[in-house]
């Protein structure tokens, strides 16, 4: 596979810098870099059967008693290119391949602020009716209910040093930079549960939706002493059916199949629940169950020991704010003073900005079992 590489180096640099000129080399050594790219989306080119080592001696320079050619070599040559390109793949297939099911509980949404003011979307005036050659009336929200979405940058780097080339270990630095990857969707995963089970990570924009607010029974989302059971799920759908908005409307809850979010502690009877024909859970009453099949489950891994559970249409309250998407960064490593005294050759970074945030209370319901 390397020496595939070296082969595909050769042929680009005969085709964009026949004459050997440094400006021609790094037009040369960009396209190879978009050409290992185009091969590693196509699946033809596999990252673990890459040598990191044998690229390093066949485009930069040999290995000599664990000396390594000048940083000069180095950025003049296409393994820069080529090993940006192979690590920033297998960082986002990390990011990419983690369990997406926290993208059930929110809706993305584009922005480019620091600090998101957002106005609950329930409040918002009526529609009315509209006589012949009269102005149509303007829709202004009675009672504005601005909220507070702090968004911030998360990230990680990892370096490729002198000691990976040198004891060629492509496969180590491979598996870290996946696992990079897994961390980032984590760290985004976590941010989202947290806000949508706790109300924690959302900055006070207003007592309705600031931290433990969220949730309480005077904003009629919370119901104690309502544990999970068909008995609990019929109550938590009936506080969920009353919600109205401010004009007094119902909200809209009735296209959307609800999602019920649970702890592993949980998870088997709410399984039982939305799976079981007869109620209640497989007792002895043959009564029908009425929750079956009537919503999903979604489970939060932050949540192993309760037995709370959350239940309605999350993707109508929360959102996720996105500044800027995953993205991938690389620089040659000793071209900084800290590169050069601690022997890295190449630094890879991922990036993504973001926050979570609600917009609304009425859309879930927090059920506790005390």
């Amino acid at each position: 596979m390397s020496r595939s590489i070296v082969e595909l180096c050769e042929a680009f640099q005969r085709k964009f810098n026949p004459s050997g000129s440094d400006r021609d080399a790094r037009v040369a050594n960009r396209e190879i870099g978009n050409k290992v790219k185009e091969l590693l989306e196509a699946k033809k080119l596999i990252p673990q059967k890459v040598s990191f080592r044998a690229l390093y001696e066949a485009l930069v320079g040999p290995i000599q008693n664990r000396e390594l050619s000048e940083a000069g070599n180095l950025a003049s040559s296409a393994f820069p290119n080529i090993a940006g390109q192979i690590i920033s793949k297998v960082l986002i297939d990390g990011y990419e391949e983690f369990p997406k099911d926290v993208d059930q509980l929110c809706r993305t949404v584009p922005s480019k602020l620091k600090t998101s003011r957002v106005v609950g979307w329930s409040a918002i005036g009526f529609v009315q009716q509209v006589n012949e050659k009269e102005d149509y009336p303007e829709i202004l929200p009675p009672d504005e209910k601005l909220q507070t979405i702090k968004n911030l940058k998360y990230g990680g780097m990892i370096s490729l040093t002198r000691e990976d080339i040198f004891f060629d270990q492509t496969g180590e630095l491979i598996d870290r930079a996946r696992m990079i990857g897994q961390r980032g969707a984590q760290k985004r995963a976590s941010l989202i549960f947290g806000v949508v089970c706790d109300g924690s990570g959302t900055p006070a924009g207003g007592t309705a939706l600031s931290g433990a607010a969220l949730y309480t029974s005077g904003n009629k989302n919370l119901k104690t002493a309502n544990p999970l059971g068909q008995s609990g799920w019929e109550t938590s759908r009936k506080a969920l059916y009353d919600m109205t908005d401010e004009q007094g409307e119902p909200i809209w809850v009735l296209g959307d199949k609800p999602k019920m979010i649970v702890g592993s502690t949980l998870l088997a009877t709410a399984e039982k629940l939305m799976k079981n024909p007869n109620g209640d859970l497989g007792t002895a009453n043959r009564d029908v169950n009425l929750a079956q099949n009537q919503f999903d489950i979604v489970i939060n891994p932050y949540l192993p020991s309760t037995s709370s559970w959350w239940y309605g249409a999350p993707q109508r309250q929360f959102r996720w704010e996105e500044v800027w998407p995953l993205e991938t960064f690389t620089r040659v490593g000793q071209d900084s003073e800290v590169g050069f005294n601690q022997d890295l050759i190449q630094q890879f970074k991922l990036s993504f900005y973001g926050g979570a945030g609600a917009a609304d209370y009425r859309y879930m319901i927090e059920n506790d079992p005390t």
